[in-house]
């Protein structure tokens, strides 16, 4: 499959170092890009694999927690994926690697903690995407993001498992509300939690003119949807519209690090979006699901957030 792909990391206007990481991967055995520029790809059965990680923890625990967890999402992948890939392999076996990737990149982050005092308590988000066989299989961890642009419209393709999301859908919050709310930016789950991870998972089936964004909270943070939808409209390569949507990040204040990872899916074996075709995101194996997945979470504990928080229960 052809794919025209860039990834870019800026630190932002505001803080020294840069927690955020991207990962590229052809899942062949050879070494992943991990913050290193976007080399050229030549691939093959088992895809591509592409995530953005942003940790957490002070001093350089974040930047540590976010490259452990690529690099053990990588690893995994290949060993239970990509040594095994096939044209037309079993989807169940991507759906249990990306799981299980997930779960040992969590593992990798906890490890480290529990070896390095220094380290304690350190995270990292993870929004994790394969392309492979004309599809896309996303799995999300915190409030990084994958968006699709198809047709002009902008779609975002995960769910934010942030507790402010949490209260605008139990009906104590409203968006507007949550833009300026003390806690917008805490997460229900990251990597490197001691508890295991409700991991949600979907696939998209992709259309020639697809354009697929995976960035930190850096940067939707800081553009609103409608500007990011403008950018990626714009007749570009790649690597333009990710210098245009750190600029804008930068421009409305980049008081986060900065990270995005583009493709652009312009293979001419891919079919082309029909006319009126409504966007699917489907659940792997189940048929189609709803637009976002939703984070299975703890009512008792949310229940208790929202009481110290001043939220209605």
């Amino acid at each position: 499959m052809q794919i025209d792909y860039a990834a870019i990391t800026h630190p932002g206007r505001i803080r020294k170092n840069n927690e955020d990481a991207y990962l590229l991967s052809a899942l062949d055995g050879d070494e992943p890009v991990i913050n290193e520029g976007d080399r050229g790809f030549e691939l093959g059965h088992a895809g591509f694999l592409i995530a953005v990680a942003d940790g957490m923890g002070g001093a350089a625990s974040g930047e540590i927690a976010s490259r452990e967890g690529l690099a053990a999402l990588n690893l995994h992948l290949y060993l239970h994926w990509g040594r095994f890939a096939e044209p037309d392999g079993p989807e169940d076996r991507i759906v249990s690697a990306l799981t299980g990737g997930t779960q040992e990149a969590s593992r990798a982050v906890l490890r480290y903690a529990d070896s390095e005092r220094a380290s304690r308590g350190m995270g990292s988000t993870l929004t994790s995407m394969l392309i492979w066989n004309r599809w896309a299989y996303i799995a999300q961890v915190g409030d990084s993001r994958a968006y699709l642009l198809r047709a002009g419209e902008l779609h975002q393709l995960t769910t934010d498992q942030t507790l402010v999301h949490e209260l605008i859908s139990q009906g104590a919050l409203t968006p507007e509300e949550a833009k300026t709310h003390p806690q917008r930016n805490m997460i229900t789950q990251a990597l490197g939690s001691t508890h295991p991870l409700r991991i949600p998972l979907s696939r998209l089936e992709l259309r020639r003119g697809d354009r697929i964004l995976c960035c930190s909270d850096g940067l939707h943070g800081e553009v609103p949807d409608e500007r990011i939808r403008e950018i990626l409209r714009e007749n570009l390569p790649p690597r333009r519209l990710l210098e245009a949507l750190v600029d804008a990040a930068n421009a409305h204040g980049g008081r986060d690090n900065i990270t995005g990872v583009l493709l652009m899916m312009d293979d001419p074996a891919l079919p082309p979006p029909l006319p009126e075709e409504q966007f699917r995101l489907e659940r792997p194996g189940s048929g189609p699901s709803a637009e976002t997945v939703d984070l299975d979470t703890n009512p008792g504990l949310l229940g208790r957030m929202r009481r110290l928080l001043g939220a209605k229960a």
